[in-house]
């Protein structure tokens, strides 16, 4: 018997229609592994969740979800470095009676370091996006009869998508 050098061809040349079909399977399910894998795919926001994290913010319990908003944090052009300073922004914007009225997602993709320039365009702001952005956060931009607002948000904590900037209103 005269072999042809490799095993998915008869001895005549002919593809061996059983190993070709087992092999084109498994090649299958070797994509759909990569792709269950929610650790490997990257991640973007859902427009429901922005929506329900604005509600939280309107009815003033950001510092009520521990993780939720952490530093540090990028609030227009300024790094929020303490935690402490942090919690007393969103008290004192709830306080102020602060809110975002009729919240529209009019842009929601993966955040990039030239997204600095809708905070401030600045080499301390590039810096932390380089440092604190990853596949998994997003740049929502929300337009609202208050004005228009940017989120960098991240992989959800508690239900709610994890804030890592904010700015706003830009009128």
């Amino acid at each position: 018997m005269k072999s042809s050098g490799v095993f998915w061809k008869n001895n005549k040349g002919v593809l061996n229609r059983d190993i070709v079909t087992a092999l084109l399977i498994l090649a299958g399910l070797v994509v759909l592994q990569g792709f269950s894998s929610c650790a490997s795919v990257p991640y973007v926001q859902k427009e429901e969740k922005v929506v329900k994290l604005i509600e939280l913010i309107n009815r003033g319990k950001v510092n009520e979800v521990p993780g939720l908003a952490s530093t540090p944090f990028l609030i227009d052009g300024e790094i929020a470095l303490l935690q402490k300073d942090l919690s007393e922004f969103w008290d004192n914007l709830h306080n102020a009676g602060f809110s975002i009225r009729s919240p529209k997602v009019v842009q929601n993709r993966f955040a990039r370091v030239e997204d600095s320039k809708y905070f401030r365009d600045s080499m301390e702001v590039r810096t932390f996006l380089k440092k604190y952005i990853d596949r998994d956060t997003s740049f929502v931009q929300i337009q609202s009869v208050d004005g228009t607002f940017y989120f960098l948000l991240g992989r959800e904590v508690k239900g709610y998508p994890k804030m890592v900037g904010f700015r706003g209103p830009v009128q």
